[in-house]
């Protein structure tokens, strides 16, 4: 068993290497996204606060003004401002020719507006690849979580990358752990079996290079395996969330709207639904203030509406007393369904469809958005955002070591050079034949 693991090991470690120094290089930076975001992309991320604010009916009438600005484009997402200098960010896709009935062509999928006026303040594509500081964050967050290739494979592929990485923490571990102890001699106890392990969480002073190496890579896999098993689960789960909520809901209750939402898609997706945009806020805020009083929670700003045609339902994000909340007191991820109070509305006749709260209602979800909190930072401030930066360029590092472990053992175990070995071979056998004449 020991030797199948060690190769186990050997060889996931080789397939993720690559894959870890990317993520975990980029993870680095990003764990600062949004003061890199502020700084470099100010002049679409910060807006002069108005002193006549904003309503949820003005963010709705910008949407309805940047569709009509650009008819190829739908407007599928608003994330609603949190802060008085924030701008309006919403989330964008090609609209559907009624003459052709295929979307149209279109070269941005993020708008951002300034909430009190309505001004378009620009456009991008997530993850395009440039090194212009407007661009330069929102590229490295795209490798973070897609690598170069398109979303939907990209996605699908750092998600896989995810679950191997969970085996290849599991193996290491393993691996890190001491043989059964055989008696000593003379009947002597053997040594307990903490202080044999204790070996493992050591790096060994003036030992050889290669010592040192093995000791590098062990020592810090294991100091920091607890937060390895985290990030490789939650990197799972924030790609592949269906197949998560579909294993998870196996052992405990969770529901993720969004990636397992409370319908099957509908064959035909519901280009102009009965219910709008300004009716599904409507019901959005009265079906929260009903679900408040059902579930004992209280309500805090609307945080984000976006609706789903291929599903023909509206999901309306609200911070409520639930919210996990970060250094300063503010509710987390306002952009994210799986760590936001979501209500979700049929689309046809404006019914509910259900609640998922962040926390308290189902274990699963309480849980889950508490390490996925951890992973993008969400929580902790600025101190946790140093210690995951810190974090990611040692599993650089622990990548790097297991690399350079298996070179050189691979380097030692390579076959003599064919000339040596027939010249080794010509001296044994003249040597043998001297002795046989004596």
């Amino acid at each position: 068993m020991q030797s199948g693991v060690v190769k186990v090991h050997r060889y996931l470690g080789l397939l993720l290497a690559f894959f870890l120094i990317i993520i975990a290089g980029t993870g680095s930076i990003i764990a600062f996204y949004d003061d890199f975001e502020n700084s470099f992309n100010a002049d679409m991320r910060i807006v002069e606060p108005q002193a006549k604010g904003w309503t949820l009916h003005d963010a709705l009438v910008i949407r309805e003004r940047l569709e009509t600005e650009d008819s190829r484009s739908h407007v599928f997402s608003l994330q609603l401002p949190q802060r008085p200098d924030q701008s309006l960010f919403s989330r964008v896709m090609p609209a559907i020719d009624a003459a052709t009935g295929k979307p149209y062509p279109i070269d941005y999928d993020e708008v951002f507006a300034n909430p009190y006026t309505g001004e378009r303040l620009g456009q991008r594509i997530i993850g395009e690849a440039t090194l212009k500081p407007e661009g330069l964050f929102s590229f490295l967050y795209y490798l973070h979580y897609a690598l170069i290739f398109p979303l939907g494979v990209g996605i699908l592929l750092i998600g896989t990358l995810g679950l191997v990485w969970a085996v290849e923490c599991i193996a290491g571990f393993y691996l890190t752990l001491p043989p059964k102890a055989k008696p000593g001699r003379n009947g002597r106890t053997p040594r307990p079996f903490i202080k044999r392990w204790s070996t493992s969480w050591k790096i060994t002073r003036g030992a050889n290079s290669n010592r040192q190496i093995l000791d590098w890579h062990r020592a810090s896999g294991l100091w920091l395996w607890p937060l390895l098993m985290i990030f490789a689960i939650t990197g799972f789960a924030l790609n592949l969330g269906g197949p998560y909520a579909g294993f998870i809901s196996k052992f405990v209750e969770y529901a993720h709207f969004q990636e397992s939402p409370p319908r099957a898609p509908l064959a035909q997706p519901l280009l102009s639904p009965p219910v709008d945009w300004f009716k599904a806020a409507e019901l959005g805020q009265r079906y929260f203030a009903e679900q408040a009083q059902i579930e004992g929670f209280t309500l805090g700003k609307p945080a984000a509406i976006e609706y789903r045609r291929d599903l023909g339902i509206y999901f309306f994000l609200m911070h409520t007393s639930r919210d996990l909340l970060d250094a300063q007191g503010n509710p987390t991820e306002t952009d994210s369904p799986a760590t936001a109070a979501t209500i979700a509305i049929d689309a046809h006749d404006g019914r509910f469809l259900g609640l998922q709260l962040p926390t308290g209602q189902r274990a699963g979800n309480t849980v889950t958005n508490w390490l996925i909190a951890l992973h993008v930072t969400a929580i902790g401030g600025r101190a946790w955002q140093i210690a995951v930066s810190a974090f990611g360029m040692l599993v650089v590092g622990i990548s790097v070591t297991g690399v350079l472990l298996w070179w050189r053992r691979r380097k030692t175990r390579q076959p003599r050079p064919r000339v040596a070995q027939k010249a080794h071979l010509t001296t044994r056998f003249a040597e043998g034949t001297s002795q046989q004449n004596r």
